[in-house]
């Protein structure tokens, strides 16, 4: 898909289509967590370690295996109750990193672009006096927000790293007709290694914010065999 970086007075006369939904969601099986939002995704989804390709570390929720997302109803929305994750709520919007790397800019998937009009208005992204909408300004600290708490979880997955806490792992699941699937490739704390950890290393996590982040992590743990039902 195509995507437009937002500026004036080029977009003077642009409002956002809140018809158009995230695509493909039927097929994503994962999504990445913001350090703040783990303690609810915890609830709902398996929350587990991998790499990106840059070598990055990412909190993931797992959202379905075998290319299906299995927290969708039959309207292709999330199911009642379940927890949206800030990755899905910013669409169509996403931050781009400026080519100097010194700051972000505001960008919009061009297909939820639409004409201004007297019945769009309140989705305008700016006003008369060419100054951002109360949308667009919002959009973009949520989304600088966002971009600062996947790096601080990023930083902290890497923290449990250098303690040695991390280990690989597998998971099988069987789906509606009783096939078995493997998921792999992905790492969880290893709760034998962090019962030895050392009375200053358990200081250390704390004074990081690391135990309460283990803690969710191990918790959501138990919604891997729950991806099979």
């Amino acid at each position: 898909m195509a995507m437009h970086i937002i500026n004036q007075p080029q977009d003077q006369t642009k409002a956002v289509n809140d018809a158009v939904s995230y695509p493909n969601l039927e097929t994503m099986i994962s999504v990445p967590l913001g350090i703040g939002e783990v303690y609810e995704a915890c609830k709902d989804y398996p929350i587990l370690f991998t790499k990106n390709q840059e070598g990055d570390w990412l909190a993931i929720a797992l959202l379905g295996f075998n290319d299906k997302n299995v927290y969708l109803d039959e309207n292709r929305r999330f199911k009642r109750g379940k927890y949206l994750p800030a990755f899905l709520r910013r669409y169509p919007f996403i931050l781009v990193q400026n080519e100097d790397k010194k700051g972000f800019s505001l960008g919009i998937e061009e297909e939820a672009l639409e004409a201004l009009n007297e019945s769009n208005k309140e989705r305008a992204l700016f006003k008369e006096d060419k100054t951002p909408t109360d949308l667009t300004k919002n959009t973009l600290d949520f989304l600088v927000r966002f971009q600062g708490e996947l790096q601080a979880c990023s930083a902290l997955i890497k923290e449990l790293e250098s303690w040695g806490l991390l280990v690989e792992q597998s998971a099988n699941l069987l789906d509606e007709e009783g096939k078995t699937h493997t998921i792999n490739g992905f790492f969880t704390v290893n709760e034998e290694k962090l019962s030895h950890l050392s009375e200053k290393k358990h200081l250390d996590m704390c004074k990081k914010g690391a135990t309460p982040f283990i803690t969710a992590h191990l918790i959501s743990l138990s919604n891997i065999r729950r991806l099979g039902l």
